[in-house]
């Protein structure tokens, strides 16, 4: 099982180029900054193999983000559930979405997301899916395109082959989508 993490960063304006030069090019950081969505908004995430090792990076990495730069820090643990795509150049954009879940409904989102994926990956690779271990219940995936135009091409074809999206609808509270860049040196870019 892995685990991961994302910061999500809302970031002074005209401080978001300070916050990713002081985030990026560290192992294993992914550095995503909002281009559609919540502007001024820098998305960090990274993995680990356990929960344990996930929670002993964290001082250092919260200890690197310029306190005067930021407006507010949201931190959140995921236990991964899906294929987890290595670190490395994927696409020039990536789709984060984000779901809040009903109480008591983690279990049957998993399972829906767990059997509509393998058909959604022969479209375009993932990232990954994750479930929150913390806070609200929440499912999470991040979709790397090559641009825009593939983003758009490739989800109308998943979405009129009828695989996806997963049918969980009806368990669902919130739903969020971003468009986000990645950083130069990003783990994931």
């Amino acid at each position: 099982m892995s685990y991961a993490e994302t910061i999500i960063l809302d970031v002074r304006i005209g401080q978001v180029p300070v916050v990713v030069s002081a985030l990026t090019g560290r192992d294993g950081l992914g550095v995503w900054v909002s281009e559609i969505g919540v502007l001024n908004r820098v998305v960090l995430f990274r993995t680990a193999d356990t929960y344990a090792g996930l929670l002993d990076g964290r001082p250092e990495l919260l200890a690197a983000i310029p306190k005067d730069a930021i407006q507010s820090v949201d931190v959140t643990s995921w236990r991964i559930i899906s294929p987890l795509l290595p670190a490395g150049a994927h696409g020039g954009v990536y789709e984060w979405r984000c779901y809040e879940l009903k109480l008591g409904q983690v279990g049957d989102v998993e399972e829906a997301f767990a059997a509509s994926l393998p058909p959604r990956l022969e479209f375009s690779g993932l990232v990954c899916g994750m479930i929150s271990l913390e806070g609200t219940p929440r499912l999470a995936h991040i979709w790397p395109y090559a641009d825009m135009n593939a983003r758009m091409e490739i989800r109308a074809q998943a979405v009129a082959s009828g695989i996806w999206p997963p049918k969980v609808a009806s368990h669902l509270n919130i739903m969020e989508n971003a468009i986000l860049l990645p950083a130069k040196d990003s783990a994931w870019r």
